[in-house]
């Protein structure tokens, strides 16, 4: 006896009619037919009397039917308590995101996003790109935020926002007095590199380059938020991520427009599609909801 063949005895009782039940089944009259067959010989019952083209249910069918639909109704619960979960945001969200999101963008979105889900557990993982990537592979968290998506196939990669980087002074730089800055200003300047091996890094490196600026790389840093305290410790000037820099308005910094813009990008990594959540694409529209409400301030 397996579930094909309850399924099959199933429909053929609230069908009526073994066509009718091939019907819903998505299969032929035949195989209906041959899975009755197996389920009368499995149990020992029979179900049915055959008049002719119909079937009459026996005494016996007539219980067995009222015991199959006990089983289903637990299975109808088990699929309701499903649907609570998605839709009410029961359950847990598995979050990984690389620092400069991680540590102050999503506990931000977060806070919205877990207002209206008061039974929902989060967990926020963050680390490097290439660790966030591995984790969503690995399936160990449900959506992972980047800003250099590595090897990962295209479908598993959305753009979620990109916005030009900003320029971090200290207060009592001379060049503070901008109204903007440009690859010219930093000429000879102490700059604040992020890390080598990091995308941004090459990318800052590269533009740099091209416009024939030599900057002077005083200390270099694994994070922006990291390059951002030096700066207001008056280590040097910066390029980071403007919610970045927005973290640290608090302390003896300025932040000015750098032109031409660098744009700075933020993706989301999604696991194959059969493995996404109803509850993480909740997540994923309020972050982008968050990020089209701020880049209109920028």
């Amino acid at each position: 006896m397996n579930l094909r063949q309850i399924e099959a005895f199933r429909s053929v009782m609230r069908m009526g009619s073994m066509t009718a039940a091939a019907d819903v089944l998505y299969t032929s009259q035949p195989n209906v037919s041959r899975l009755i067959a197996q389920l009368e010989l499995s149990t020992e019952l029979t179900l049915f009397k055959r008049a002719g083209v119909r079937l009459i249910p026996t005494q016996e069918g007539r219980a067995f039917f009222q015991e199959v639909e006990r089983a289903f109704v637990g299975l109808d619960s088990l699929k309701h308590s499903a649907k609570n979960i998605r839709n009410l945001g029961t359950g847990r969200l598995r979050v990984a995101a690389v620092p400069s999101m991680g540590m102050s963008v999503i506990p931000e979105v977060l806070k919205t996003f877990t207002s209206t889900r008061p039974e929902l557990t989060v967990s926020l993982h963050v680390n490097s790109s290439q660790t966030v990537e591995q984790w969503v592979k690995s399936q160990f968290c449900e959506i992972g935020i980047v800003v250099h998506p590595g090897d990962v196939v295209n479908h598993q990669v959305e753009l979620l926002a990109e916005v030009p980087a900003v320029c971090v002074l200290p207060a009592a730089h001379p060049l503070a007095q901008r109204e903007s800055i440009t690859f010219g200003d930093l000429h000879g300047q102490p700059f604040v590199s992020l890390c080598h091996g990091d995308g941004t890094r090459a990318l800052v490196d590269r533009l740099f380059e091209q416009a024939g600026v030599e900057r002077v790389m005083a200390v270099e840093a694994q994070y922006g938020a990291i390059n951002c305290e030096m700066v207001a410790h008056g280590m040097g000037i910066t390029l980071v991520h403007p919610l970045v820099a927005r973290d640290y308005l608090h302390r003896d910094i300025v932040v000015r427009p750098f032109h031409p813009d660098i744009p700075l990008p933020t993706y989301v990594i999604w696991p194959h599609t059969e493995n996404r959540t109803l509850l993480a694409e909740d997540f994923i529209d309020t972050l982008k909801a968050y990020f089209r409400q701020l880049t209109k301030t920028f």
